[in-house]
């Protein structure tokens, strides 16, 4: 069962992004210290999640769409980091901090938990 450690890996991982922009809202000069720290444990639990949902995907999708599920699975990860650049930028122009755009990361985050939530695994095939 890939489902559930992955749905809380992905709840961490959003929890401690939304933390991190709290951090950066409630702080005028924010510590250097401090924000090293959020961002490297926030990336050990983004970083287990790639291989994670990967082995999801493997187990839920039939053999033969294998390569065009990771292709899309792919296709979208790579439009998010096409467009998150541009957004982070125009917001960090309008606003004058990275606040904002660290607040849709989290958001984004745990929409994307409540996604994993909807999937269904099969288990005879585990």
């Amino acid at each position: 069962m890939r489902r559930p450690q992955l749905i809380a890996f992905t709840v961490v991982q959003s929890v401690l992004v939304l933390m991190f922009a709290a951090y950066l809202r409630t702080n005028e000069k924010p510590s250097l210290w401090v924000m090293s720290i959020l961002l490297f444990v926030t990336s050990l639990f983004f970083n287990a999640l790639q291989p994670m949902a990967h082995a999801l995907l493997n187990d839920v999708v039939d053999g033969a769409e294998l390569g065009a599920a990771f292709g899309l699975f792919n296709l979208v990860g790579e439009i998010g980091a096409v467009v998150s650049p541009a957004l982070s930028g125009t917001l960090f122009d309008h606003y004058g901090s990275w606040t904002h755009a660290v607040y849709i990361d989290g958001a984004l985050m745990l929409a994307g938990a409540g996604l994993y939530v909807l999937i269904r695994e099969n288990t005879s095939r585990a």
